[in-house]
């Protein structure tokens, strides 16, 4: 199907035009070990032995186990990771805003990793040419977006109204923009296993340590100094002890949704029909282009011990009444479509902005960044 007349059937369809209601994607992926290697799922507090999240589904009618190994707000950040480095690369051009903090070690956050999205605190807490964001005209545009006129994240952050953002960290109104798409990864008949884990220091250091600032001193064995393990600097052996032993699973899958229903609740304000379906095909594009950048891939490395390598993949339309049309999109022809998508909105005034906004933070968010980046030592699990 040529670009243009897929860029149609998406119009039409956010314009609940037709019987085109959802995209829905269904690929089925192996361990990268192959069948029986363990892969890993993210952990979680357990009261009750692996922290897992595991649980029952319903597939035709049959409950069957599962754990799951990414959730739908992990697949949004890679999502996002994917529309950043994309962006980076100038494969596409999407709105992006940019926090800069130049000091001992330098830091670059964008609106594509900020936790809340355009609601977060780091926007909240950052100057745009050296006025406080939020009072600034784009940030008080931004603030008061709403589901009858977004036009303000449309145009800066459509991110915000794609993978959803909750304005909480502000006082009054909370704005919800509810997920229009939406994807997560489960593993089918899940096993847990069991492993333990140690060190073996090649020199079987032996002793205790003081600590002193960055450095440390030599305690004997024995010494009736009060110090520190060895292991707790590093060094000396670390007999085995119990760890979570991951999973062994049949299959894994991956199910993505994008909403024709969801993006006809997104208003633009007073602009004409066609103005605000060509902005919602941009939205649906984007969510596209996102999941095809991420995801379209042959594996999915979703952390050290869990890579999944695709077997099987279906896009398709799902109609009333149950039908199904399936489709090809390659990750190159979803650039096209979005770009061909933000081409007929310009024309339409929904012209979006590509021009990246320069941010830095305050300075007491300055002075936080500093401190954690520099004076704090952390521990990352």
């Amino acid at each position: 199907m040529g670009v243009s007349k897929f860029v149609d059937q998406l119009a039409e369809a956010v314009a609940l035009s037709g019987n085109r209601a959802v995209v829905r994607v269904s690929a089925v992926y192996e361990p990268a070990g192959g069948s029986g290697a363990k892969v890993f799922p993210p952990t979680y507090p357990s009261r009750d032995g692996a922290p897992y999240v595991r649980e029952s589904r319903l597939i035709d009618g049959k409950p069957r186990e599962d754990v799951v190994l990414d959730s739908v707000a992990s697949q949004a950040n890679r999502a996002e990771e994917a529309l950043l480095r994309a962006r980076r690369s100038g494969l596409i051009e999407i709105p992006l805003m940019e926090l800069r903090h130049s000091g001992e070690i330098g830091v670059v956050l964008t609106s594509l990793e900020w936790p809340h999205r355009y609601a977060d605190a780091y926007l909240r807490d950052s100057l745009l040419g050296g006025a406080r964001f939020d009072r600034t005209d784009l940030g008080r545009s931004l603030q008061a977006a709403s589901a009858a006129d977004a036009s303000s994240l449309y145009r800066h952050d459509p991110g915000s109204l794609v993978f959803g953002a909750w304005n909480s960290h502000r006082k009054g109104r909370q704005q919800k923009f509810p997920r229009v798409y939406s994807s997560e990864v489960v593993g089918w008949d899940p096993v847990v296993g069991a492993r333990n884990a140690g060190r073996l220091d090649p020199l079987n250091l032996v002793g205790a340590a003081r600590r002193n600032g960055d450095d440390w001193e030599f305690l004997p064995v024995g010494e009736k100094i009060k110090g520190e393990k060895f292991s707790e600097i590093g060094h000396g052996n670390v007999a085995p002890n119990p760890q979570h032993g991951g999973v062994t699973i049949s299959s894994a899958s991956r199910s993505a949704t994008l909403s024709m229903a969801g993006l006809d609740r997104i208003g633009f304000g007073d602009v004409s029909v066609e103005a605000a379906v060509a902005a919602r095909t941009v939205l649906a594009a984007y969510a596209l282009v996102a999941d095809r950048l991420a995801f379209g891939g042959a594996s999915m490395w979703l952390r050290s011990g869990c890579e999944l390598v695709l077997t099987d993949e279906r896009l398709e339309w799902v109609g009333r009444g149950g039908t199904v049309e399936r489709f090809e999109l390659a990750t190159d022809h979803a650039i096209e479509v979005l770009q061909v998508a933000v081409d007929r909105a310009n024309k339409a005034g929904m012209a979006w902005s590509t021009e990246t906004v320069e941010l830095t933070p305050t300075p007491s968010l300055a002075k936080a960044i500093e401190f954690s980046l520099t004076r704090v030592t952390t521990v990352e699990d």
